[in-house]
């Protein structure tokens, strides 16, 4: 039995299994590499449950989280996995949906500006995608290893579709404050116009919180150090920073933002650098 990893911010940390699935049997070498990379034992899918709360699962066409012990609803039901081909950035509902995100890193309408981005929180890479289909050119640092694996895997799956967008996407997994202490010592001519931040929110009603977000949370923990990390970008960033928050959830501790672009449930809270 492994635990995920030793630098998890968690105070409790599930076991974690790797699983070739048996629809998934031509891809025995991509879940061995997965496995020696996560430090965790891999399983035959017949073995599962057993003595694992969470499993990542490698099937023949993608890699999926399914929770075997914990919490009731998290339990059985579609796996969670990254699917940024199936973000819409094309029609009119889609646009709009990204449109507070959008406004905040700077770009205008008929402006053919488009900032590049250093996205330290990248998750499952959702925000990261938007960005890069508007043309922004997006670095995303995720520091967790299973969270980082469903994100590689997502983003070559949906290069396939939309190549030209994964192309402006480059990822890694980094610890997102020493990033942002290494960028901040760069040159200003190599060094993000912007830098966002999506730290793990509060945890509040947990019917509120999509399947995806509290499995995450399980895996991940809450973000302890999302403290610092407002005054690390402010030094890393060129023009501003970006900061995704629950609509009426307190700001990060620091300077106040100067603006707040609000959607449904979230705001992007803005502070300008230089």
């Amino acid at each position: 039995m492994s635990h995920l990893t030793p630098d998890a911010p968690s105070a409790v940390q599930p076991t974690l299994c790797v699983v070739l699935n048996a629809e998934g049997s031509d891809r025995a070498n991509a879940a061995s590499v997965c496995a020696r990379e996560l430090g965790a034992p891999l399983c035959d899918s017949d073995a599962l449950p057993g003595d694992f709360d969470v499993a990542l699962v490698v099937t023949a066409t993608r890699l999926e989280l399914r929770v075997f012990r914990g919490e009731k609803t998290l339990i059985g039901g579609r796996g969670v996995a990254c699917n940024l081909s199936a973000i819409d950035t094309t029609t009119g509902p889609g646009r709009s949906l990204g449109q507070p995100l959008i406004k905040a890193v700077g770009i205008k309408r008929r402006n053919p500006y488009r900032p590049k981005v250093l996205d330290v929180t990248a998750g499952l890479g959702e925000d990261a995608w938007v960005l890069a289909s508007v043309g922004c050119e997006v670095s995303a640092c995720e520091r967790n290893p299973v969270t980082y694996a469903l994100l590689a895997d997502g983003l070559r799956r949906a290069s396939e579709s939309a190549p030209d967008i994964a192309a402006r996407i480059d990822i890694t997994r980094s610890d997102s404050v020493s990033v942002l202490k290494q960028v901040a010592m760069s040159a200003p001519a190599h060094r993000p116009a912007v830098v966002y931040l999506d730290p793990m929110f509060p945890l509040g009603r947990k019917t509120a919180e999509r399947k995806a977000m509290r499995v995450l949370r399980m895996i991940c923990g809450d973000d302890p150090d999302a403290d610092q990390l407002l005054q690390a970008a402010l030094l890393a960033a060129t023009n501003r920073v970006v900061v995704k928050r629950p609509l009426r959830g307190a700001p990060l501790p620091g300077p106040a933002p100067s603006v707040c672009h609000k959607g449904k449930s979230l705001r992007f809270d803005v502070y300008p650098v230089g």
